[in-house]
């Protein structure tokens, strides 16, 4: 499986002269773009799990104080139509990466 990175997605909106929002410090749990039918806007995607990954192992949170801190601070955040898409993958492993 081709994981697509935040370097990547940046390249592909360059090239393309489209503007997205990606979320601090979540780069490596970029897994694509995705775009909004209704604004035509692009939308980066992100895997959940990932990013709960990035939070217990580099920021030294534990499980429920990353899922509380992912669901309050950055999943439950809007901020426009650019607004990140947060997307759970239940049938991919860490092996898979």
């Amino acid at each position: 499986m081709m994981i697509c990175n935040a370097d990547r997605v940046r390249g592909w909106l360059d090239e393309h002269e489209e503007t997205s929002m990606l979320a601090d410090g979540f780069d490596d749990a970029v897994i694509g773009l995705t775009r909004d039918l209704k604004t035509s806007k692009y939308r980066v995607v992100y895997d959940v799990k990932r990013c709960l990954h990035i939070l217990i192992n580099d920021h030294g949170m534990d499980e429920d104080e990353a899922i509380e801190h992912l669901e309050v601070n950055v999943v439950g955040a809007y901020v426009g139509d650019m607004t990140p898409v947060w997307m759970f993958l239940p049938a991919v492993d860490e092996d898979d990466d």
